[in-house]
């Protein structure tokens, strides 16, 4: 994702390549490196560690600590090759192993996968989610199920329910395990400190206005059309824009900000609304929640909101315009930060949800999700892995809070430590640096070693990750400032959603649908349809947006339905409204 490259975009051509090439074959410790030596917050050994996962079920020998490399497929990872930040540093005097990194999006892994030639962890970036099957046809993926047994009891703890559902969906009908889920989330008592993904917009430029009262998404883009109309460029001569874009995560740019403040989330290829269980057509419906947002995006760009060069440029140069202050809106909660307060010179930069213009704002409160991401982003283990044994450990320790806790906030001592018997996020030298996060390797290998959402409780029922419990002392400057503006009392910007949800004016539904979540194609020629639908979208994206009236717009939006159901989108869904029967017996089935 960091570097521009081309790769082989044709699904169904790598496709065709696979088949042929399968037939024919903690703290400083005073030197500058990073150390685990303080172990768990509680004191003591953690269920996680390595040491405690040697033994359970499978009653496993110890395993070789000798020095190993992994190569890892990583997307979207800053940097290639042999890693070495604080977090690998970690997990090297944990594990004693180092991480070679390949880098990429969903493409290169495809073209990877055609070669054959794979590292050792991959996990299933985008449409590659939708070649299971072939992988395990193939023998380039490797079963766990005696590995889980042996090694990996957090799993089973932790993750039984998307364990089963791996066994009974994603298994080519061998009912076992070789893909392993991520961001498995469990709700309890929480009020996030803000949303999650969505339209995050420019507390400070709004503010400056007059923060005037927005009741739909129309008042939202002639309030995003003041904002840039007082601050048409960046002090270094960057025009500003509402909205932008980027192509090296397909779609994920149109299809998640817009549908998700309407109360939607994605199920495989389709959308779901979250309070009813209903689903709906992605590409095909003309009247549907998709083509509702390509339109909001057509409305800004004709107002001369959204960033042309969005259609052709990669996540960095978005995030890098995020940081500059080019942006007004973003589209989740991680862009930006202390970069754009440093870049623009106020620390009341800050993107933040603004209640009023959507009905919902997403992830106000942790959501049940025991599946996680399905088998989006699911891991697995390769046929070239020498040491499936230690990456299962590894896998194990992962799964669990604590492991969690590393991935997401860092080494005890550098990014946080406990006081007053409370885990607490350090201010620091270290801590301070607008790119501490990425210097760290804080949320790196999430994709492939995470299995727990960051929002995952401790076995005490609070917050396994230091900052996800608010401590007020730390908010930024922004967050205070902006709930002041919405309540006497309200300290940070989950506590003004809250209020506005129980007022009636707001929503963040939490609702989890089992079987609607464990829907799936079942043919090849579904699966190769919804990978040309990606691709073409994304080719032809720029019509619909740059249309130049409405009139134009639904002209060129029936031209693309049709030729979604050319690619066989119709049919492809359909097969999917014919998996969700199937499901809902199988959704019975494993929680008997």
């Amino acid at each position: 994702m960091r570097k521009r490259k081309k790769w082989i975009a044709g699904i169904s051509m790598l496709l065709a390549a696979v088949m042929i090439l399968l037939s024919a074959c903690s703290g400083n410790n005073g030197n500058g490196e990073a150390s685990l030596s303080k172990g768990s917050p509680s004191g003591g050994q953690a269920e996680g560690s390595p040491t405690a996962s040697l033994t359970g079920p499978g009653d496993a020998a110890e395993l070789s600590r000798d020095p190993i490399t992994l190569k890892v497929y990583c997307y979207g990872c800053p940097s290639e090759g042999i890693q070495n930040t604080p977090m690998d540093q970690a997990i090297k005097e944990k594990f004693n192993v180092t991480f070679d990194v390949v880098s990429g999006d969903e493409q290169k892994l495809q073209a990877i996968i055609a070669s054959g030639d794979l590292p050792d962890i991959i996990s299933l970036t985008g449409s590659v989610a939708n070649m299971s099957d072939t992988l395990i046809q193939g023998g380039l993926v490797v079963p766990m199920d005696e590995l889980i047994e042996k090694y990996g009891p957090n799993f089973e703890k932790y993750s039984s329910l998307a364990l089963s559902m791996m066994r009974k969906l994603y298994s080519n009908g061998t009912n076992k395990v070789y893909f392993l889920p991520q961001n498995v989330q469990k709700s309890y008592e929480l009020i996030n400190r803000g949303g999650f993904v969505g339209f995050f917009t420019r507390w400070d430029l709004y503010k400056e206005i007059g923060a005037p009262a927005m009741n739909n998404e129309d008042d939202y883009l002639n309030v995003l059309k003041q904002m840039q109309e007082k601050h048409p460029e960046t002090k270094d001569g960057n025009k500003v824009y509402g909205f932008s874009a980027w192509t090296d995560w397909g779609p994920w740019a149109y299809t998640i900000s817009y549908p998700f403040m309407h109360g939607y989330t994605d199920v495989s290829d389709l959308y779901m609304k979250q309070e009813t269980g209903e689903l709906e057509d992605v590409f095909t419906d003309p009247d549907g929640i998709f083509w509702k947002g390509i339109k909001f995006f057509n409305k800004a760009y004709r107002m001369g909101l959204f960033d042309p060069e969005g259609f052709i440029q990669k996540n960095e140069q978005y995030t890098a315009k995020a940081e500059n202050g080019q942006l007004l809106v973003v589209a989740a909660n991680w862009f930006g930060g202390k970069a754009l307060m440093k870049n623009v010179g106020t620390d009341l930069a800050k993107y933040i949800a603004i209640p009023g213009p959507f009905p919902v704002i997403p992830g106000v409160y942790p959501a049940d999700n025991p599946l996680g991401y399905r088998i989006g982003s699911a891991k697995a283990i390769t046929k070239n892995n020498k040491y499936p044994e230690r990456t299962m450990e590894m896998f194990n320790y992962f799964n669990s809070p604590e492991g969690t806790r590393l991935l997401f906030g860092g080494i005890q001592g550098r990014s946080w430590d406990m006081v007053d018997g409370k885990m607490v996020p350090l201010k620091n030298e270290i801590t301070d640096d607008p790119a501490y996060r990425e210097k760290e390797g804080i949320g790196m290998y999430a994709n492939i070693l995470g299995g727990l959402s960051e929002l995952y409780p401790d076995d005490d029922g609070k917050p396994s990750v230091p900052g996800v419990e608010v401590d007020t002392s730390l908010l930024d400057e922004a967050e205070r400032d902006f709930s002041a503006y919405y309540g006497e009392g309200l300290k940070y910007p989950g506590q003004v959603y809250d209020k506005w949800i129980k007022e009636g004016k707001l929503k963040s539904p939490t609702n989890f649908w089992l079987a609607q979540s464990m829907i799936k194609y079942s043919t090849d020629a579904a699966q190769q349809a919804s990978s040309k639908a990606r691709e073409y979208f994304m080719a032809n994206v720029a019509k619909y947006i740059m249309s130049k009236d409405d009139a134009a717009f639904e002209t060129e939006k029936a031209k693309a339905i049709e030729e979604f159901k050319k690619l066989g989108m119709d049919k492809a869904y359909e097969e999917l409204r014919q998996s969700f029967e199937e499901a809902k017996k199988l959704a019975s089935e494993i929680t008997q």
